[in-house]
């Protein structure tokens, strides 16, 4: 303030007078935001009624609902993680995005796994399988699109759909849970943007043939020609390395161009909160520079640092080499079969995946888990994962777990029957 200026000194006293103290106490949060966080999925609306699954976490209580691995890593997994956080370079723990090293492995290996020739800058490392859905989803959807799901689906595809704006569109999947093409294709409109495909499928543990898939690109085309616009396949590959009895694994990435593989390694290492996954488009993809632009635009930016993490990308070349023992997950899977058979119950076995889908001896799946639940075991329901009469049990347990949880199992059927009878 100039010295020949005036002083106000009543006008300086209210500018310098502390601010009152507000006493606002409501938030001001987005009302679009808020309005899609009101949608209730099947899952949100079991979990605000089945209080019992806040004790699955209890002291002596078996946790058979997700696919936490409940025995030690993989053999080479720590020692991977150890090399490679020595850093070798300035800079090591800097920012990261797509490393080649990672992506030149991811490509390297698709080629061995599906013999198509996915180039490296086609591949798009992200912090998890989840990321990966929601940057493709970003992409293909928004207001007023549709997006088909195989039912029962994955329980998290219906909100993050809901989230961008567009419907999720559920097609019953058959009785022998193979995917009903007529009815897919008898739900295609020309609003529909996408159709997500999980194969292996989770919870059903199905995995889908040669034909099938080849059968399904063709009805896609079909439709892509008649809207003229293509309709995208979304392939949710988790489980594709966790495949029993031998069985051929395809991807239907290699069938149909307009789709995107999302991959996450963390339930082929069995170790879920080490996050590390990519987004591979396919080498027949028409025009790949677009989505290029758009897929790394939206790594570093929509949804925070999609990136994973530089010591699992350094990693990665040595964890592409660690194998989930399946042999050991389908003895685990043989002998929770055999057992739950000759008490009585209706199993699935599954031909991948590490969950066992279990026939409920009550029509209220839900009822019957609360009643297992009161037995110290706790498994995943149907009805919330959109299979009513089900129970989804996971083969992460290990054996000590499943031994004291065998009885529990007996016991709940025992008494189940007991208030039929």
């Amino acid at each position: 303030m100039s010295e020949s200026m005036p002083i106000d000194k009543q006008k300086v006293q209210q500018e310098t007078k502390p601010t009152e103290k507000s006493n606002l106490t409501t938030h001001v949060i987005s009302p679009r935001l808020l309005k899609a966080l009101e949608y209730e999925t099947p899952m949100s609306k079991f979990l605000k009624k089945a209080t019992y699954m806040s004790r699955k976490d209890e002291l002596g209580n078996l946790d058979f609902t997700l696919g936490d691995a409940h025995e030690m890593p993989l053999p080479g997994f720590v020692e991977a993680l150890q090399r490679w956080s020595v850093p070798q370079s300035l800079g090591w723990y800097g920012y990261k995005g797509n490393l080649p090293e990672s992506q030149n492995t991811v490509s390297t290996v698709l080629k061995e796994r599906s013999g198509l020739s996915f180039s490296p800058e086609d591949i798009f490392m992200t912090n998890g399988t989840v990321v990966g859905l929601a940057i493709c989803l970003k992409i293909l959807a928004e207001e007023g699109d549709e997006v088909i799901i195989n039912l029962p689906p994955w329980l998290g595809y219906r909100r993050m759909i809901h989230l961008t704006g567009a419907t999720s569109v559920g097609v019953n999947v058959k009785n022998d849970f193979d995917l009903d093409l007529q009815a897919i294709a008898s739900s295609i409109t020309e609003k529909t943007r996408a159709i997500i495909i999980n194969s292996p499928h989770n919870p059903t543990g199905k995995i889908f043939s040669e034909k099938t898939l080849q059968d399904l690109a063709s009805l896609l085309n079909d439709a892509s020609v008649r809207y003229g616009k293509p309709i995208y396949l979304i392939s949710d590959e988790t489980f594709n390395r966790i495949v029993f009895d031998n069985r051929s694994y395809f991807s239907p990435t290699q069938f149909y161009p307009f789709s995107f593989l999302v991959y996450g390694y963390s339930k082929t290492l069995m170790a879920p909160g080490q996050r590390i996954g990519y987004i591979a488009i396919p080498p027949t993809m028409p025009n790949p520079e677009k989505m290029r632009k758009i897929i790394s635009i939206l790594q570093g930016s929509s949804f925070g640092w999609c990136f994973p993490s530089a010591l699992m990308q350094y990693a990665l070349a040595d964890l592409e080499k660690l194998n989930p023992n399946i042999e050991h997950l389908q003895s685990k899977r043989d002998w929770m079969v055999k057992e739950l058979r000759e008490m009585g119950y209706k199993v699935n076995p599954p031909e991948g995946t590490y969950f066992l889908l279990v026939k409920s001896p009550w029509e209220d799946d839900c009822a019957f888990a609360e009643l297992l639940a009161s037995h110290g075991v706790f498994v995943f329901p149907g009805t919330p994962q959109e299979i009513q009469g089900y129970l989804r049990i996971t083969l992460t347990a290990n054996e000590e777990m499943i031994s004291q949880a065998l009885p529990k199992f007996k016991a709940a059927l025992e008494e189940a029957l007991a208030k039929d009878s």
